[in-house]
């Protein structure tokens, strides 16, 4: 990398502080947007068109689709597939 320098003021993260912050954030990033991901996949799984004139739409937008799928599935549907992703 042009400009990279590992030690720029003497100090050296250990491979396990990096390991740690990397698992972290990781972690933290599935958690955040695994609900986003639910309503993606919903969003993409629908036959009918997005629209609020079509009454065959199961969902018709983001906010509506959270609070359906909330409703009918409780908090833990936000994070199905969680642990194996």
């Amino acid at each position: 990398m042009v400009g990279y320098d590992p030690k720029p003021d003497g100090r050296n993260n250990t491979k396990f502080q990096v390991a740690v912050a990397g698992s972290v954030s990781g972690l933290v990033t599935r958690a955040l947007i695994s609900p986003f991901d639910v309503i993606k996949i919903r969003f993409q799984l629908q036959h009918e068109r997005l629209s609020r004139s079509d009454p065959s739409a199961k969902y018709h937008g983001i906010l509506q689709a959270s609070r359906q799928i909330l409703q009918e599935e409780g908090p833990t549907a936000f994070w199905k597939g969680h642990v194996p992703a």
